[in-house]
């Protein structure tokens, strides 16, 4: 049975974010009553009047907040995350990781949250090739691209039945993640460039991290040099 809306929903979203503020628009028109929190950096908090409530839908996009246990519970259907990368990178990093090990693929993840980060039941991959051409910036803008595709599909799914959450997960119970978890400062760790590295990872390293936001660094004597 067709869904005229989805209720009282909950999204996050990322400060700045175009894509957060797309995904705002197009769920917003999807929900009967609609609330959207956006972070700017990690270890940021949820409003405690948000925690405090209880909604029918939550969904999240790049969003630092962490959501703890005893409030999905009280979510009445489900929660989503939109996670810009494949169940193989959990956390940080994943675009850097993949171009560094000169992957042929990158993908966005939608799952159902619980309360380990990146680790829920797995609803929807959508692939995205990577040609040797792509830098950070270029695969960030194809992941984003695919992300907001990966929202409407998703959400449009739920509206024609929210039976089919179930099918998807189903068909894509054999995507497991990994277990290990990438945090910001293994991130940042990974910018380093170490002295002793050969000539093809220095250039492996250059194309894994640098943007025009984003620098890799070596240390020297005690000192950090970045890239410039």
């Amino acid at each position: 049975m067709k869904k005229n809306n989805l209720g009282k929903v909950l999204f996050c979203g990322r400060k700045n974010c175009k894509i957060s503020k797309k995904a705002q628009q197009f769920i917003k028109k999807k929900s009967r009553k609609f609330y959207y929190i956006e972070s700017n950096k990690v270890g940021e908090k949820i409003p405690q009047k948000i925690t405090k409530m209880r909604f029918d839908y939550v969904f999240c996009f790049r969003s630092f907040f962490i959501l703890k246990k005893n409030f999905l519970t009280k979510v009445k259907n489900v929660s989503i995350n939109f996670h810009p990368s494949p169940p193989k990178f959990r956390g940080a990093g994943g675009i850097n990781y993949t171009l560094f090990n000169k992957l042929s693929y990158f993908a966005t993840t939608a799952h159902i949250m619980n309360e380990r980060i990146d680790y829920g039941d797995i609803i929807d991959v959508k692939k995205l090739p990577i040609t040797r051409k792509d830098n950070i910036e270029t695969v960030l803008s194809k992941t984003h691209k695919i992300s907001f595709k990966q929202i409407k599909y998703i959400i449009n799914q739920i509206l024609k039945s929210p039976d089919n959450l179930d099918k998807l997960i189903k068909k894509n119970k054999n995507l497991k993640w990994s277990k290990k978890y990438n945090s910001v400062e293994t991130l940042n760790k990974f910018y380093e460039i170490k002295l002793n590295m050969t000539k093809k990872s220095f250039f492996r390293k250059i194309r894994a991290t640098n943007t025009t936001k984003f620098k890799p660094y070596i240390i020297l004597y005690g000192k950090k040099f970045v890239l410039e």
